[in-house]
């Protein structure tokens, strides 16, 4: 889900899980300040807002994930993609999801983090698992076309430009039982009906060389049209590939943009998201 600004800008992206009597949200930790002032401030007069401050928070990812956290916690083999269930682990609950952000298929884990370590070390010894680090996670997260907070939307963002409409409920939209009432929603449902200036889009560079985060981006002849948000070389594609805002007129697929590196203006091709096929379990 998101939180969302007046100005209809995105405060944060998260998680959240219905757990019956409460609701149990995962966000960003550069952002869990904001957030919880957010949620005390909209919500602080009908429901009590706890910050749990004593679990830790492991992401276990790619295709064999489920085999490897299987031998351990056995029933998250029925799982699919954003259930999120709650196990016993040598006595102690662990709060698991079927999620993650990489495109693969994975699980997070939350857990008593004075049991972080012993956990992760079990998980290590399985044949199947070792520790990788935040850029392999965010080359993989880039090539499944996935936002990054801070980069790729922030609080001037919103959710129609960063082609995230996927978690406005049908219920908050205009025509909607609950149409609005929420934080922004005159910018949101505007934008929804008549489309918004500009749009993300997935870029295709040519030649090797990546085009990074802030790479000015312009049409061919030469007008400025937005800038790259995240970008790099994707190992499983084997080609440089990024992701920005345009103008929303040149953000078809298949649309030839300028990219500037190091004073050049080299080609760059809008192109769809993923660049590489997501493998959830669904």
């Amino acid at each position: 889900g998101l939180f969302t600004n007046e100005t209809g800008g995105i405060l944060d992206d998260l998680m959240f899980a219905n757990r019956g009597d409460h609701i149990f949200v995962v966000v960003n930790a550069a952002c869990k300040a904001q957030d919880v002032a957010h949620m005390q401030a909209h919500l602080g007069a009908t429901t009590d807002v706890i910050a749990v401050t004593d679990r830790a928070l492991l992401a276990l990812q790619g295709p064999l994930a489920e085999g490897a956290l299987t031998r351990m916690v056995p029933g998250v083999a029925s799982m699919r993609f954003m259930d999120s269930l709650i196990f016993q682990w040598e006595s102690t609950e662990l709060w698991i999801s079927r999620s993650g952000y990489t495109g693969e298929d994975g699980f997070e884990i939350s857990l008593p983090d004075s049991l972080a370590v012993a956990f992760a070390a079990a998980l290590l010894d399985q044949p199947e698992v070792m520790l990788i680090g935040l850029g392999a996670r965010d080359s993989l997260r880039l090539e499944a076309g996935l936002c990054l907070y801070g980069h790729d939307i922030d609080t001037t963002t919103s959710p129609v430009e960063a082609g995230l409409t996927w978690a406005i409920q049908k219920a908050r939209r205009a025509g909607g039982a609950r149409a609005g009432g929420f934080p922004g929603d005159e910018r949101i449902l505007q934008e929804l009906a008549e489309g918004p200036e500009r749009m993300r889009v997935g870029l295709a560079p040519e030649g090797r060389a990546p085009m990074r985060e802030g790479t000015a981006l312009f049409a061919p002849n030469a007008t400025p049209l937005g800038a790259v948000t995240s970008g790099g070389f994707g190992p499983s594609v084997e080609a440089p590939i990024a992701m920005g805002y345009v103008a929303t007129a040149f953000s078809t697929p298949g649309t030839a943009l300028m990219g500037e590196v190091r004073g050049k203006h080299l080609p760059v091709t809008v192109t769809e998201l993923p660049f590489y096929p997501t493998t959830y379990k669904r």
